[in-house]
């Protein structure tokens, strides 16, 4: 299939004369009236995940002691986008995006709300947190595409690559700020507070995404007639056979796949290696939320140009050779540096990714490429959750981890050959 872009199609056409100080880029986005107000919602939902994460994987923690139910929570949060992924992309690319999103936080909203009022009636177990986690990964999986792609209605082309980063940083700082507040709710009045907490934060993030206005309509795609089926193998067959797509998003999932568990496995990691508490749980997502924050605050300052595809790809090696030290570290004051070093490369391996992805796709074809983005984060976490769950149960969690990680380097030893194609198809446009 040929490139399909038009000019004005390019969401950061322009950028390559834009000469402005990384100040005054990251201000002009930040104060976009549509945008503003979406990043206010952001910040709501991205504070609810990271508390949900805490107190999720804190509570079966406590309940199982298993590192294998960790990863099966893991899985069926995510799963479901391994099928319904792509089609959440082909409802990007034909439906209004707002209302996928809404329905996707309603749902979250109400999951947090029954969690909380069953925990304080006595009877959240188990089984309860499975089904609510599998209806939350059905909603998430549905609209993935359409979250990554409304940024993209808020902000002028030029300035969408600095609104992705943006994104990334409001998503970390919650990384910093969420388990710290999960944990001090939890401390000092239990889960049930913090879920109703929890709840709340979803039901912010559903009032302003019903209230934010586009300011740049959606295209919508060409094919809207085409067969659901069809119109995912099309996509698969232009993300497989483009050179640059292909090998960036197995670069994604492979990473994902071992990062992303790392983080659900930290109450098992802290409690189990470590023999700290739900306080270090805290301290090192916290400071990988550190580190993800200066590296999104350096991907927006960065001016628009090529080399983001090396970034990636260095990116990719520095995280990697931490997850090993981290896999191994003795003591929580040897793994925190390590937790930065981690951070930045998740918001590299997330916001640079996902910047390459919407310059170089064709426009038509963008939302079921991003479901494909989507499919790597959300596919590639739940996967990789069994995986080191079982393999932590059968070797260990410290050899877990470093066996994943190694898997991850073998795919970015394989990519690295195949940057200078991925440059030329990727970075054309930016």
């Amino acid at each position: 299939m040929t490139d399909r872009r038009g000019d004005d199609a390019t969401p950061t056409s322009g950028a390559r004369e834009d000469s402005e100080p990384g100040w005054r880029r990251l201000v002009a986005v930040a104060t976009l009236r549509p945008f503003c107000w979406y990043l206010l919602g952001l910040s709501a939902d991205s504070m609810a995940i990271w508390m949900q994460r805490l107190a999720v994987g804190w509570l079966v923690w406590e309940l199982t002691g298993s590192t294998a139910w960790l990863g099966i929570i893991v899985f069926l949060k995510f799963a479901p986008t391994i099928v319904l992924g792509m089609i959440g992309g082909v409802m990007a690319d034909r439906f209004e995006r707002r209302t996928i999103i809404a329905v996707a936080e309603a749902v979250s909203a109400l999951q947090a709300a029954i969690a909380a009022g069953l925990y304080v009636v006595g009877l959240l177990d188990v089984p309860v947190l499975v089904g609510l986690t599998f209806c939350v990964g059905v909603a998430n999986a549905l609209a993935q595409a359409s979250g990554n792609l409304i940024v993209s209605e808020l902000v002028p082309p030029a300035r969408v690559a600095s609104a992705i980063a943006l994104n990334s940083v409001v998503f970390n700082v919650a990384t910093v700020i969420g388990p710290a507040i999960a944990g001090a709710i939890m401390f000092v009045f239990g889960i049930a507070a913090c879920l109703a907490a929890i709840a709340a934060c979803f039901a912010l993030h559903l009032v302003v995404v019903l209230l934010i206005r586009p300011l740049v309509p959606a295209r919508r795609s060409v094919g809207a007639g085409e067969p659901v089926l069809r119109a995912i193998t099309t996509a698969l067959g232009y993300a497989f056979r483009h050179p640059g797509i292909g090998p960036l998003l197995a670069l994604h999932v492979s990473f994902t796949m071992c990062v992303r568990p790392l983080l659900d496995m930290l109450p098992a990691f802290a409690g189990g290696e470590l023999g700290e508490g739900v306080e270090t749980v805290s301290l090192l997502t916290s400071l990988v939320g550190v580190g993800a924050i200066g590296s999104g605050v350096a991907l927006a300052w960065r001016r628009p140009g090529p080399g983001l595809c090396t970034i990636v790809l260095a990116g990719m090696a520095a995280m990697g050779l931490a997850m090993l030290g981290f896999a191994f570290a003795p003591s929580t004051l040897a793994a925190s540096p390590l937790a930065l070093v981690i951070g930045i490369g998740m918001t590299i391996r997330s916001a640079a990714t996902q910047t390459l992805l919407q310059i170089g796709a064709a426009e038509d074809l963008r939302g079921r490429v991003l479901s494909l983005y989507g499919l790597g984060i959300h596919g590639g976490t739940a996967i990789g959750g069994v995986i080191m769950g079982l393999l932590a149960e059968a070797i260990g969690l410290r050899l877990a981890i470093a066996t994943m990680t190694l898997g991850a380097m073998a795919v970015l030893a394989w990519v690295t050959p195949r940057r200078r194609h991925m440059r030329t198809s990727l970075e054309a446009a930016e």
